[in-house]
């Protein structure tokens, strides 16, 4: 049996190389950036399709994506397919040379299938079975439903999977169960209980893991397990059940997108293939999938974030959102971009404010800097009907006039098309962003067990990392965000903000990664507990107390209604979330210090030198990041390497030999174009939602 595993891994591992060939051909090659957007013939008049995808061609859009939400079109009735229309639109689009994204229409089952199979629909914490009426409904663990799938992805694998219109291929969309969030049905029950015992062998083992001698939670055999749901239990959840169960549903995902890849390559010859994750979701871990897919591309509509920043934030975005995406992305496996990004103003939000003149543009050609290879926007026309009637698109009601977001957009594709005329191919990045070259440690199971564990109302996890990715971002480093797989040593600087679960063997890579030269900064919560999400049974954060060269006695916690105050330079910055109270050993610099509470005058920020390189320890959090920013950069100064002064949400990136300057302020500032360079978009001043683009 082993033989025979070994073999189908040697083959798969061949037929996936051969596969990958010259998959950077389809994106090196096209021009850096192609823009697109998504279509439904489905939703309109076959009368008018010719008319559209004309359109969409004149608006200078070079791809049309089609079929996410078409199943009950596709299969009108089960086994019965009809994909001439689909194929018609195919064909006029090839007609006009817009290339196609074609679609699995995974997230919107038809009714005679979950009418006819009930037991595929997903099941809420209260036991209730979705229905139809909506998306999402089906549950991607039921093997009837991954039949179902297979066979339709056959069918459009048959039909277009050598024509060679279609581009590339998007798997489901944006996979989650939404607000639901997972699936409490029989068939993920027991997948749990599989998944668990592969992974602790025996129930001894697992109760040992999972701390069940804790309220006598001893369970006798994996059959007696049930996913952690709030609605069956009387007091909080198992938190170390609750992190296996995090990692369950987001490796399941993983392989459901696996499948259907899998699937999708039976068929598919010289065409890529992607799925569309949400920005900063937390339910599903998009490095799982690097693997599987040849793109890693994503969903953002930036004016709903609710990370946004200054008194502009809600028409303008996060810049550092959609930079962390981007930098987070593109190392998995080379190749990201953005599937779905808003034209205008969306329905669903709470609130839906239109966006800043020009904002559009700016964050299509703020995707261009980070290096994506595509974006695309959801949708050309504004729907008729339907839960997103009021959603703004590329055309207006008419279904002809270019809306102010369709403007933009053909804008942004005429200024690609300016841009490709100046490319440099193969263009060196300057060697003073090379000394930058920053990684930043990301890792879902950090996320997952601090949300678990949240210990106050006051944190938010990721609005503590881009404190940090802001900081950087302010000082002109180029940034990877990255996970444990990678090599440390590729990049003189490391930022691992939040870790709050590691190991021994990780402990040891930071410190050699020091010793040999790197530089090395940790904040607040990191080392906490092992990778079960079990506090060390010694001292506090034990593993790394001599790397950071102190103790850390405790922590502390402000209700809403009171802040902290902590020093550093001679500045004195407020906090409120987490302050972690630091024993420095001797050689130990103290860089920040609380000014007042009980413990007034201990430190609160330390660094050491290790080695060649040196480690900084960051144990509390301030309310605006500005101390973070200024520790971050005295990091940078100590190491002797010149960094930048930008404004906080005003991006400046570096790509293919252009300069690219974003501005997500309120205020006008001005790009740093250099005397004697070449201006190619925008000017020096940029307003807000302005951008620049120069060659030095």
């Amino acid at each position: 049996m082993k033989k025979w595993i070994w073999i189908f891994a040697v083959v798969s591992a061949i037929v996936r190389n051969v596969y990958t060939q010259g998959v950077s051909d389809f994106f090196e090659g096209n021009g850096m950036m192609s823009i697109g957007v998504y279509y439904y013939p489905e939703a309109w008049p076959e009368n008018q399709w010719a008319r559209d995808i004309r359109n969409i061609r004149r608006l200078g859009f070079e791809f049309v994506h089609m079929g996410e939400f078409a199943w009950a079109f596709m299969e009108p009735e089960e086994g019965r397919y009809v994909l001439g229309w689909l194929e018609k639109n195919v064909r006029l689009a090839a007609e006009q040379g817009l290339k196609v994204i074609l679609c699995t229409p995974s997230p919107a089952p038809p009714v005679w299938l979950v009418r006819g199979h009930p037991e595929v629909l997903m099941v809420d914490n209260l036991g209730r079975s979705m229905q139809h009426g909506t998306r999402t409904q089906a549950c991607w663990t039921v093997p009837r439903y991954r039949d179902h799938v297979a066979r339709i992805i056959a069918e459009l694998g048959r039909k277009f999977g050598t024509n060679p219109a279609v581009w590339g291929w998007q798997i489901d969309n944006e996979i989650s169960h939404y607000g639901k969030n997972c699936c409490y049905c029989d068939f993920c029950q027991n997948r749990f209980r599989e998944w668990l015992k592969q992974k602790y062998g025996t129930i001894g083992k697992l109760n040992t893991d999972w701390g069940c001698a804790f309220w006598s939670q001893m369970y006798q055999g994996f059959d007696q397990i049930r996913i952690p749901n709030q609605a069956e239990l009387v007091a909080q959840m198992n938190p170390h059940a609750l992190l296996d169960f995090n990692r369950w549903f987001a490796e399941e995902a993983a392989d459901y997108i696996r499948f259907q890849a899998t699937e999708l390559r039976k068929y598919c010859r010289n065409q890529w293939v992607t799925t569309n994750f949400m920005s900063l979701h937390e339910q599903v871990y998009p490095a799982l999938s690097g693997k599987d897919l040849d793109a890693m591309t994503w969903t953002v509509y930036p004016v709903h974030g609710n990370l946004n920043e200054g008194p502009l934030g809600f028409r303008l975005g996060n810049g550092t959102e959609l930079a962390f995406m981007h930098d987070f992305m593109r190392p998995m496996n080379g190749f990201e971009g953005i599937m779905e990004l808003q034209p205008g103003q969306v329905n669903w939000g709470d609130i839906n404010p239109q966006p800043y003149p020009g904002a559009v543009r700016m964050w299509i050609l703020q995707a261009f800097a980070s290096g994506a290879d595509l974006v695309c926007t959801y949708r050309y026309r504004q729907p008729l009907f339907g839960a997103e009637l009021y959603h703004r698109c590329i055309v207006e009601t008419d279904g002809v006039t270019p809306s102010t977001g369709g403007k933009e957009y053909s804008q942004a594709a005429n200024d690609m098309l300016l841009l490709r005329k100046h490319r440099q191919p193969n263009a060196a990045m300057p060697k003073k962003l090379v000394a930058r070259r920053t990684a930043f440690l990301y890792h879902f199971d950090n996320r997952w067990d601090m949300a678990n564990h949240l210990q106050t109302t006051r944190w938010n996890t990721m609005g503590h990392l881009l404190k940090y990715y802001k900081a950087l971002k302010s000082l002109g480093c180029p940034v990877d965000v990255i996970g444990e797989e990678r090599d440390f040593s590729a990049y003189p600087f490391l930022v691992a903000p939040a870790y709050q679960l590691l190991d021994s063997a990780l402990v040891a890579r930071w410190t050699r990664y020091a010793e040999k030269g790197g530089h090395l900064i940790l904040s607040c919560r990191t080392g906490q507990k092992d990778r079960r999400g079990q506090l060390w049974e010694g001292s506090w954060a034990g593993p790394i107390l001599k790397l950071i060269g102190a103790r850390i006695p405790f922590y502390d916690l402000l209700p809403e209604a009171v802040n902290g105050k902590v020093q550093s330079d001679a500045r004195t910055h407020a906090w409120g979330a987490w302050a972690e109270s630091l024993d420095p050993e001797s050689g130990t610099a103290i860089l920040a210090r609380y000014a007042d509470q009980f413990y007034m005058g201990n430190a609160a920020a330390v660094t050491r030198k290790l080695g060649k390189g040196s480690v900084t320890y960051v144990g509390v959090e301030t309310l605006d990041g500005e101390m973070e920013r200024d520790l971050v950069r005295g990091v940078f100064e100590r190491a002797g390497v010149a960094v930048e002064n930008f404004e906080s949400q005003f991006l400046v990136d570096w790509r293919d030999g252009f300069w690219v300057a974003t501005n997500f302020t309120e205020k006008t500032l001005n790009a740093p174009i250099p005397p004697g360079s070449t201006v190619l978009l925008g000017s020096r001043e940029l307003g807000p939602a302005g951008v620049a683009v120069w060659k030095e």
